[in-house]
């Protein structure tokens, strides 16, 4: 399983869905395994500025959010051939198995979990977007006709996630209209819309109308109040 000696876990700082005891915990366990460990704040964050850092995470083991958006995020970056552990889920027995680690520890060390409490928190202004499966994508263009932000591009005849910082925070609204499921938006906290398996995301396609109208209107209010300011 494991792609190299190299561990790589998203903390998701800003975030509840990923314990952060237990990323303290696996970072302890994984060090004393002899793996190379480091703690990111955000992977979603460095994928959306395109650091250069997110090639060489990509040639480590991801121990971060589902399979599905971790593919989707690190494909935005255009890095297909990766390796990801899912810690979302809660299971570090299932992580830990995964990396071939026998003996946990029976607290984390406080290197790792001074290194995590350090972390900013962006409530609010953590980074989100969406990320796109290129398996699923029919490159039928609707989510870049629903956007009224401008998130998304065609390019040749292919969407694109062009304008991550663009996103309304918190707003899943796109991935509700796409057809084929092929939106993620990993911070979502129900399936599939995050990318986990599990379908939690029921009846709601009805209300993105009402969520479009609401927020081309508030991004109309906001393009007035600052031809208001320029006077």
């Amino acid at each position: 399983m494991n792609k190299s000696n190299k561990i790589t876990i998203c903390a998701c700082a800003s975030r509840t869905f990923i314990d952060k005891e237990k990323v303290a915990l696996l970072a302890t366990a994984a060090s004393e395994a002899g793996y190379d460990v480091e703690v990111v704040s955000d992977l979603c964050e460095l994928c959306q500025d395109k650091d250069e850092k997110v090639h060489e995470i990509a040639k480590t083991t991801i121990v971060a959010c589902y399979k599905k958006a971790v593919r989707s995020l690190m494909a935005f970056v255009d890095e297909d051939n990766i390796t990801s552990l899912d810690l979302r889920s809660g299971n570090l027995g299932n992580v830990l198995e995964g990396l071939d680690i026998k003996s946990v520890p029976a607290s984390a060390d406080s290197k790792w979990q001074n290194k995590i409490a350090s972390f900013k928190k962006k409530l609010g202004e953590d980074a989100w977007y969406p990320a796109i499966d290129k398996d699923l994508c029919a490159e039928c263009g609707k989510c870049f006709e629903f956007c009224p932000f401008g998130v998304y591009e065609m390019i040749d005849d292919r969407v694109r996630v062009v304008n991550p910082r663009n996103c309304k925070n918190n707003c899943p609204a796109c991935a509700r209209s796409c057809p084929s499921s092929a939106i993620v938006f990993a911070k979502y906290d129900r399936s599939p819309i995050n990318g986990g398996e599990e379908i939690q995301e029921l009846a709601v396609k009805q209300g993105t109308k009402e969520v479009y109208g609401a927020s081309l209107r508030e991004k109309l209010a906001q393009r007035r109040e600052g031809v208001k300011l320029r006077k």
